[in-house]
């Protein structure tokens, strides 16, 4: 395959320049642009490059997956082809690798693939709740709603996400100022109190250990950055394991507030999920595999896997995941009530709407804890450090009034 860069006029006479495409030979070129509405006035071939990332793979985050899909719904919806709807979301955005991975859709659909296929194709580019939906959705000619569903779930997760960062935040800048006030006075303050008093003199135990501390720190500050990334990289690279990523997710799930919130977090993805999958026509087996990989907590996830089995077996899925016990316990009822009614779908996105909610309550107070914590925090190590200069001032008062 041969990249050109063309320059091509659309249907309203609108001339666009710059027009990347790949096809086998100029008469393929032609074929291409031709069924996509637009006429060629000029063209040339380029150079093979590697991607704009860097190899051949690229990145998305899951605000570029729900924009595409929100706009590729729209799109459909207006009865728009799926190769020119496409066509027109490559050309209308500027993000460098969303376009990318547009073209490389735009071109496995014009060679017969279905869009499930190609985006299959894009090396885990897309996630599978996605996948799997847009099959239903072709499966059932419903491509356009699906897809639609689609971004409904990746907007309101991307929503839950800015949720907790923008709660998160003031606490985080409050750590952050808290331990450079600490370092300063430690570093620069300390310091010079201390350098007023002679050599002779035996400074009290609690100022030579602040004292050496901060020689370690003012001295040896690149040891100890050396040892502290090697101590991130450490944890990070066992959280990464199958064994380390579980015990830190149950360590998680026992800290109070924090683990209660996950919870929360892991019942909105689960519920909001499932019910989407389900009222797009997916099977209950499948929608749930696909379910579950999205709550998040490993234990979690471990706790929902055994209730696929008691599907299988004919078990009620409210009855099957009270036994698992490892969401809160009006996600088992809702779900009940839904079953009895014939409304599961309606009566999971209502569960998830209903934490989502309470998951903003639980950030709030979350964040109302930390504050005081931080402040008492900083106040003992200030008043430590007071502490250990005002010792030694008392020390030399008592020593001078004795020597009067």
């Amino acid at each position: 395959m041969q990249e050109y860069k063309c320059t091509v006029k659309m249907l309203d006479g609108k001339t666009i320049k710059n027009y990347k495409i790949k096809a086998e030979d100029e008469a393929g070129l032609i074929t291409q642009l031709k069924s996509s509405g637009l006429y060629l006035l000029n063209f040339k071939a380029v150079e093979e490059r590697k991607d704009i990332v860097g190899g051949n793979k690229l990145n998305l985050s899951l605000k570029d997956v729900a924009m595409f899909s929100r706009q590729l719904s729209a799109i459909l919806g207006a009865g728009v082809t799926l190769i020119k709807a496409l066509n027109i979301l490559y050309l209308q955005i500027e993000k460098k690798n969303v376009k990318e991975s547009i073209r490389r859709l735009y071109e496995s659909v014009q060679k017969g693939d279905q869009l499930s296929d190609a985006l299959k194709k894009q090396n885990n580019l897309y996630p599978e709740i996605m996948i799997s939906m847009v099959e239903a959705g072709e499966a059932s000619g419903r491509l356009d709603s699906v897809i639609a569903k689609v971004a409904d779930i990746f907007e309101k997760d991307v929503k839950l996400r800015n949720k907790i960062r923008s709660a998160m935040m003031y606490p985080i800048i409050l750590a952050v100022l808290c331990v450079a006030v600490v370092l300063i006075l430690v570093t620069k303050v300390l310091p010079v109190f201390i350098s007023m008093f002679t050599e002779e003199m035996t400074l009290p135990l609690i100022t030579r250990a602040l004292l050496a501390f901060s020689n370690a720190l003012t001295g040896y500050w690149y040891i100890i950055l050396l040892i502290i990334g090697a101590i991130v990289i450490g944890i990070r690279a066992y959280v990464r394991t199958e064994e380390g990523k579980k015990n830190w997710h149950t360590l998680l799930l026992k800290i109070p507030l924090i683990g209660n919130t996950i919870t929360k977090i892991s019942a909105v993805r689960f519920t909001r999920t499932l019910g989407t999958l389900l009222s797009s026509g997916m099977t209950l087996i499948k929608s749930l595999e696909i379910a579950i990989q999205v709550a998040g907590n490993r234990v979690i996830m471990d706790g929902l896997a055994v209730t696929k089995e008691d599907i299988r077996k004919g078990i009620p899925l409210s009855q099957s995941l009270r036994k698992a016990d490892v969401l809160p316990p009006m996600v088992y009822s809702m779900i009940g009530i839904g079953e009895e009614s014939g409304t599961i779908e309606d009566m999971l996105n209502k569960t998830a709407d209903y934490y989502d909610d309470e998951i903003e309550n639980s950030i709030s107070k979350l964040v109302t804890l930390v504050e005081p914590i931080l402040i008492v925090f900083m106040g003992l190590i200030v008043g430590l450090i007071v502490v250990a200069i005002l010792l030694p001032m008392f020390d030399l008062y008592s020593s001078m009034s004795g020597n009067l």
